[in-house]
């Protein structure tokens, strides 16, 4: 090789090592000066993650806007992981949690219990509400026990105590310990998943907490919102209340999560909003009424927090998103109306208790003639919202069942409410017309039985059988129509079916030939004629019973009854849902029978025994009074004869508003269940009298 190619080269290879060497001091310059915070805060930071923060939920309000349920803010304790004694430290956290545990108990304060082991009458044994949970604690996820789900409490504690070792305690001790422990191992302790020990917690345990920060490292406070209840009785059977999610719910819910992220089209930030949105295993859910039926819309969107571990051990927080309250479920119930009707309701049971034997319960349910919308639902016996938990097992064994919204959730034979049905299909059949007459001498001979009548009415008339609720004529009225053509008007007047309510509801039955074999029996013709007058199979909600009243009152028109007004986003400004009233169907009745049926019902409230308690009512209005009888078992095991008293009305007469069906169990009579229509009517016309006059500002609620 020449020289002057080596000379060529050595110059070529020093000039690209010198530009090389450029290159890198340029680099380190722009790492250092130009990037140097960033990098410097990266060397400080082990690690950044995030975790959901939970939202509230949205407010339930009546129909002006006066708020049922809110929120309000409490402490919940909580276990942070960076700080909390590590799984290899098992021995200091065993003695953090037992302290902890013998703080709450000292000052009597309840915290979370997740282990599906307790003692029952000084035994261990399986808690059987909590399935799941002993399935996950046997599994390979966590105690491998070979016998799994076969295995016996004591076997699963023996291997808790192992497991975390706890032989220094006491079993009772041991099993608090590793409840604890469990409930961590459970629902994933880390990081991103704080672990909440208690709720609720009063402020002045969360300050001795805070105080002894050395003693419980890792332990931290806080703020949650729970619901507050502006009324703890008035409202129970419809808010409902909210309480930990099920297995079953929560398997619900992770379906509909994955058939949402099934969609190909989402995007990263859409699949991690989704996800954050996502139920855990110690989320809250509706449980019933409305918190279970608008749980879609009261659950808030969660936020995003971000947790940065600097080398130091300092832990910085911050949001990468809000949470965002649920929103707000605006109800068709007026506040003020409800508490008269409860009122009302009670005193009237009071005064209409028939036997000693038995306690007195009952509903009302109020219907907007012309809409549906249910204004007042009150059930009697009721109880405390805010105890339902605590009280629960007290509650759930009460013979009077206070639990349940007899409104809707009771089918009762009916009575005599069910006549105004049969005069309608009688008039519509061409049976009979205003001027026919039927002859009541008491007694009615059908074959080879005999039927009776409270009274001796001698010939009467379509509306004077409703005003004096004569057996006779309406058992001649079944007679003639048959029970196909009598079943054909109560379908259309939505007796015995669903009525499509928000909430649950029971379907009751309306008699027939079908469910009558359907149950084993023969269908025979006392059966029909007792069917006309409210009982054999006939069994009717106080909701249907309204409605069907509202039908025949608006002249013909059956709405579907609803409870939920709208609902709007949690600042009130945008309208997220609002119900619009929906026609189930029409009756297309010939005016004129309409007319006197109502006419004969306006006779029940002027000249029977419930008009006595008519006198001061501001509204003119009409309605019909019914009494069953059922048997019913005393605590000793005694059967005896009982009735429930009814009571349907409408108001007022000439263009009707409102209706309403009452129920009293254990009732004198129907004539006495009417009394407590009365203080609904005089309050609902009152305070329209007063809107009208005094013309309400221009802030509505949807």
């Amino acid at each position: 090789m020449s020289i002057e190619l080596r000379k060529k080269r050595r110059i070529s290879g020093t000039i690209i090592i010198a530009l090389a060497f450029i290159a890198l001091i340029v680099s380190l310059s722009v790492t250092q000066i130009v990037n140097g915070d960033e990098y410097k805060a990266a060397a400080k930071s082990l690690s950044v993650s995030t975790s959901t923060v939970k939202a509230s939920r949205g407010e339930i309000l009546d129909c002006n806007g006066n708020p049922l349920v809110t929120n309000r803010q409490g402490n919940s304790v909580v276990f942070k992981y960076a700080d909390f004694p590590e799984a290899k430290n098992q021995a200091d956290r065993n003695e953090l949690i037992f302290s902890l545990i013998g703080l709450f108990e000292k000052n009597h304060i309840e915290w979370i219990d997740r282990l599906p082991l307790k003692y029952h009458s000084g035994k261990l044994i399986v808690d059987e509400d909590k399935k799941q949970e002993f399935e996950y604690m046997v599994s390979q996820n966590m105690l491998e026990l070979e016998k799994g789900t076969d295995a016996s409490a004591d076997e699963c504690l023996d291997a808790l105590i192992e497991r975390y070792g706890l032989e220094d305690y006491s079993r009772q001790d041991a099993r608090k310990i590793a409840s604890v422990c469990f409930g961590m191992k459970y629902l994933s302790f880390s990081v991103t998943s704080p672990y909440t020990f208690a709720e609720d917690v009063p402020t002045e345990v969360v300050s001795v907490i805070m105080e002894m920060s050395e003693t419980y490292p890792g332990v931290k406070s806080e703020s949650v919102s729970y619901r507050e209840y502006k009324d703890t009785t008035s409202y129970s059977h419809i808010l409902g209340v909210v309480g930990s999610i099920s297995a079953e719910e929560y398997a619900a819910e992770e379906t509909k999560l994955n058939e949402k992220l099934s969609d190909d089209s989402l995007t990263a930030t859409e699949i991690l909003s989704i996800k954050n949105n996502a139920y855990s295993l110690d989320d809250s859910y509706g449980k019933s009424g409305i918190e279970a039926a608008m749980e879609s819309y009261l659950r808030g969107t969660n936020g995003i927090k971000t947790t940065t571990v600097a080398s130091d051990g300092t832990v910085t927080e911050d949001y990468m998103t809000k949470p965002v309250q649920g929103n707000t479920v605006v109800t068709t119930i007026d506040a003020g109306l409800q508490k008269v009707a409860a009122k009302a309701l009670a005193d009237m049971l009071k005064d209409n208790k028939n036997s000693s034997y038995f306690g007195s319960a009952g509903a009302i349910v109020v219907l907007d003639c012309n809409t549906g919308a249910v204004l007042a639902n009150v059930s009697l016996p009721t109880y405390d919202i805010t105890r339902y938990y605590q009280d629960y097992n007290k509650l759930a064994a009460d013979t009077e069942s206070p639990l349940w919204n007899r409104g809707i959730q009771s089918a009762y034979a009916p009575g005599s409410t069910m006549k105004p049905a049969i005069a309608l299909a009688a008039l519509e059949e061409d049976a009979i017309d205003i001027n026919s007459t039927c002859y009541c001498g008491a007694t009615y001979v059908l074959e080879d039985q005999t039927f009776k009548c409270l009274g001796h009415h001698g010939y009467i008339n379509v509306t004077t059988a409703l005003e004096k609720s004569c057996n006779i004529f309406f058992f001649e009225m079944g007679k003639v129509l048959g029970i196909d053509k009598m079943n054909k008007y109560c379908n259309l007047l939505g007796l015995g079916q669903d009525t499509g309510l928000e909430l649950p509801e029971a379907e009751g039955m309306l008699a027939s030939v079908a469910n009558k074999e359907a149950a084993g029996q023969v269908w025979l013709p006392g059966d029909t004629v007792q069917a006309a007058i409210g009982q054999s199979d006939n069994l009717f909600t106080p909701l249907q019973l309204a409605n069907y009243c509202a039908t025949i009152a608006n002249g013909g028109t059956r709405y579907k009854p609803y409870i939920i007004k709208s609902v709007l986003s949690s600042d009130m400004t945008d309208i997220i849902y609002e119900t619009e009233p929906t026609v189930l169907n029409t009756l297309n009745a010939d005016p004129k029978n309409l007319a006197i049926v109502k006419e004969g019902m306006r006779d029940v409230v002027l000249n029977s025994s419930c008009s006595a308690y008519f006198g001061d009512c501001i509204v003119d209005a009409a309605g019909k009074t019914g009494t069953s009888q059922l048997k019913r078992t005393t605590k000793s095991g005694v059967t005896m004869d009982c009735n429930n008293g009814f009571f349907i009305s409408f108001a007022p007469y000439d263009d009707p508003e409102i209706a309403i069906a009452i129920v009293a169990e254990n009732a004198l009579t129907g004539s006495k269940t009417s009394q407590a229509a009365v203080p609904i009517y005089n309050y609902y016309f009152s305070q329209k009298t007063q809107f009208d006059v005094q013309q309400t500002p221009n802030t509505l609620i949807p």
